[in-house]
């Protein structure tokens, strides 16, 4: 990989070759099922193809089963430092010849590539990034042999890029609160954790995609001291344009700008603002004819697509300026295909389960679901391809060849979608494809 700095001018993305070539309940990948307040590890939810039913099992990973712009790059400081062929199809400044390209990929650092790798998506739910001391689980930095070593398991088998969540809940001592529920700035290990990660990303020799943020936030608060935790939730933040403003500033930014100070930085391909967030969410979409959202209001304090268009937009803004790399949203479903076109994205992601596939299949066109000018990522899909009546390779193939810009199966650590027994079949791909499916 060349230096990171003299390439942050070219970490925009192309669709040179791209071309083109209503759903009922919904799922998601695990969230947090226990209660998110409770004096133990997060409870492992059941995802069905009705919604979020989480049981609350006592599992320290909380997993389920199966799943519910643009502009040069900036240093940070507000100075263009070069360009590439943007998503508005720009000329490139790149000027060594691509040995491989993937014509429909993300461009990064020159390379045109089908971006394939897993979901990590964490080793311990909520607590990889920052620490959760009440519960004895130790952030990336306190358990580094066991993170390289899955990493390493990861680059053996084929992958190169692993989509990572950092704050997926506001619960651990990663974030620190005032006492109206305002994010002040990062706390616990959370320096210390993203700078570990790097560096563990980079002896094994792997790339990473962050994930700030998820749906599983917008639980409503919860506080249940002694014993158990203060958790916060994100919705009332999101919604208020001024909280919202100290969420960028107290956490987006410090996060985006310790991955900017690391010497392993390019080791970090993208970001991806928000896991799923059209489960946060309610009301009509703002554009396109996608279906309205219709968020559980029950478990989640819910915003507006203006509300979470505006999050995404505003990280965007400071991500993109503070390090150069390119921004996604991962969006549940293509059901919502539109919802994030108009957010300052430099890619779309989507995700793929079983019960998204019976009503928007996965080997449609992508100009049939009005997605053609930007690459888009398969952010998510079941590795043991669960409820989807289509096996590994030839659900990865039918992407390739279709035009999508790359597949990140699920998951490493959810154990409804067991890894071990799956993980030759995503090495099998790589091999057949040993070049465009490495930056």
């Amino acid at each position: 990989m060349r230096n990171w700095l003299s390439l942050v001018g070219v970490l925009q993305l192309t669709t040179a070759g791209l071309g083109c070539g209503d759903g009922t309940g919904y799922g998601g990948e695990g969230g947090a099922g226990g209660d998110p307040a409770d004096s133990g590890p997060t409870g492992s939810g059941s995802w069905g193809t009705t919604g979020p039913t989480g049981t609350g099992a006592g599992s320290p990973t909380g997993t389920g089963a199966g799943s519910p712009t643009g502009g040069p790059a900036s240093t940070g400081s507000g100075d263009p430092v070069g360009s590439s062929t943007s998503s508005g199809g720009e000329p490139s400044a790149c000027t060594d010849e691509d040995a491989c390209p993937f014509d429909a990929g993300v461009e990064i650092a020159c390379r045109l590539r089908f971006m394939y790798g897993v979901n990590y998506a964490w080793r311990d739910f909520g607590a990889d990034f920052g620490g959760q001391s009440r519960w004895s689980q130790a952030g990336i930095s306190g358990k580094r042999s066991q993170v390289l070593a899955d990493l390493q398991d990861m680059r053996e088998s084929g992958v190169d890029v692993v989509r990572w969540w950092i704050y997926p809940r506001f619960y651990g001592d990663q974030i620190a609160f005032d006492g109206q529920g305002n994010p002040t700035g990062l706390g616990g290990t959370s320096k210390q954790d993203i700078l570990a990660a790097l560096e563990l990303a980079d002896q094994a020799q792997i790339n990473v995609m962050f994930t700030l943020f998820s749906f599983d936030g917008f639980h409503k608060t919860s506080h249940n001291p002694p014993d158990g935790l203060s958790v916060w939730s994100m919705g009332p933040i999101v919604a208020d344009a001024g909280r919202r403003a100290r969420l960028i500033e107290n956490v987006v930014r410090p996060i985006a700008q310790t991955v900017a100070s690391s010497p392993h930085r390019s080791r970090m391909l993208a970001w991806d603002v928000i896991n799923e967030p059209e489960w946060a969410m309610t009301g009509p979409s703002l554009h396109g004819g996608d279906p309205p959202f219709e968020g559980d209001s029950s478990k989640f304090d819910l915003v507006t697509h203006q509300q979470m268009e505006a999050l995404a937009k505003e990280s965007a803004a400071v991500l993109r300026g503070e390090t150069g790399a390119p921004v996604s949203v991962g969006s549940a479903a293509i059901k919502w295909g539109q919802a994030w076109t108009k957010s300052d994205v430099d890619f779309y992601q989507v995700h793929m389960y079983g019960w998204v596939n019976d009503y928007f299949p996965y080997n449609k066109p992508l100009s049939e679901y009005g997605l053609t000018d930007k690459p888009v990522v398969m952010g998510e899909f079941p590795i043991n391809m669960a409820d989807m009546d289509v096996g590994y390779d030839k659900f990865v193939s039918d992407l390739y060849n279709i035009g999508y810009a790359g597949a990140l199966s699920w998951s490493i650590t959810d154990g409804n979608f067991p890894w071990s027994s799956h993980k030759t079949a995503v090495k099998a791909f790589a091999d057949q494809h040993p070049c465009e499916t490495r930056y």
